[in-house]
């Protein structure tokens, strides 16, 4: 059988620890405040891609004993929105205060906006081609020439309709100023539509042909 007085000092000490706990907090004034807080987005199906602008914040008013509330930091309030259910379409999502991780004694009272509105669209890949840059001019009498890059094409990622849209993806501007002789350099290579990604390649190989005019026409000529 358990001895009832084991350990008495410890739970003596617990008791006063808690009881002071208690004591401060129910001595503590009872506050609301607003914040603005992340949104992260979670679980969303495999195949299927978030389409436009996606709130990036939303505001919440969170209600607290004054203390923990003045505690409360960046990152410590975040919303937390599972789309696992997302189907293709524009679809909308109710944001409650269970959606809300918050530190313990702080309580979410209201969220704005109260729901989310997001469009998806299945994910497509294309492959499309990479189109080489230059900066600056070379040197007096000399001109750029051929410019080629190596991968030649790469694959896109996104949504489907921004995909059927993508026709080239660009790379970093090569500097070429004052240049006589051709130019290799390894660019990184970027997309303008903000909804695509890159599958695997982030750079390419570019190589700029730089001569005199005249070398080119004769490079040009046909063989007879």
């Amino acid at each position: 059988m358990a001895w009832p007085f084991r350990h008495f000092g410890l739970k003596v000490l617990s008791l006063g620890l808690a009881l002071l706990l208690w004591m401060v907090v129910s001595g503590e004034e009872t506050v609301e405040r607003g914040l603005r807080i992340p949104l992260e987005l979670q679980q969303i199906p495999s195949g299927l891609e978030v389409l436009g602008d996606v709130p990036a914040t939303i505001d919440v008013r969170v209600r607290g004993a004054s203390g923990a509330l003045s505690r409360v930091g960046p990152g410590d309030v975040v919303a937390v929105l599972d789309l696992r259910a997302a189907r293709p379409g524009r679809r909308l999502f109710p944001l409650t205060p269970d959606q809300v991780r918050v530190p313990f004694g702080v309580e979410v009272v209201q969220l704005l906006p109260a729901s989310v509105a997001l469009t998806f669209e299945p994910s497509s890949t294309r492959e499309v081609k990479v189109v080489p840059a230059v900066d600056g001019r070379p040197a007096p009498g000399y001109a750029v020439g051929e410019m080629t890059a190596e991968p030649k094409t790469v694959e896109v990622v996104g949504p489907e309709s921004a995909v059927e849209r993508a026709t080239e993806v660009l790379t970093e501007p090569v500097p070429v100023a004052g240049a006589k002789a051709n130019v290799r350099q390894s660019v990184t290579l970027g997309l303008l539509d903000p909804s695509l990604r890159l599958k695997t390649a982030r750079s390419a190989t570019v190589t700029v042909l730089t001569a005199r005019p005249s070398s080119f026409t004769v490079m040009s000529r046909p063989r007879t």
